[in-house]
């Protein structure tokens, strides 16, 4: 079962960060989701199948904060996340 990041966008829409298997290889999927999430956004790390596939409307969706209920994490600067992650 894959994992996905999830984060709101900047103009309140839907981002979706997919990692790469390369990169799952190096670092975990929170050590990726603090990277790439923009600095104090919230993420959420769901299950593929909680994402729908039929992209036809995606640039109006919205994530239903209540449902996915407290945030993973919150996306860090990029100098910071190296200082601590970077291999």
């Amino acid at each position: 079962m894959s994992q996905l990041i999830i984060h709101e966008n900047d103009i309140g829409g839907v981002a979706i960060c997919y990692p790469t298997p390369e990169a799952l290889e190096t670092y975990t999927i929170t050590e990726i989701a603090l990277k790439d999430t923009p600095t104090e956004k919230p993420f959420w790390i769901v299950d593929e199948e909680q994402v729908s596939n039929d992209h036809t409307f995606f640039n109006a969706w919205e994530l239903d904060l209540e449902a996915l209920g407290e945030p993973t994490g919150y996306g860090i600067d990029y100098e910071d996340w190296a200082q601590e992650y970077k291999k």
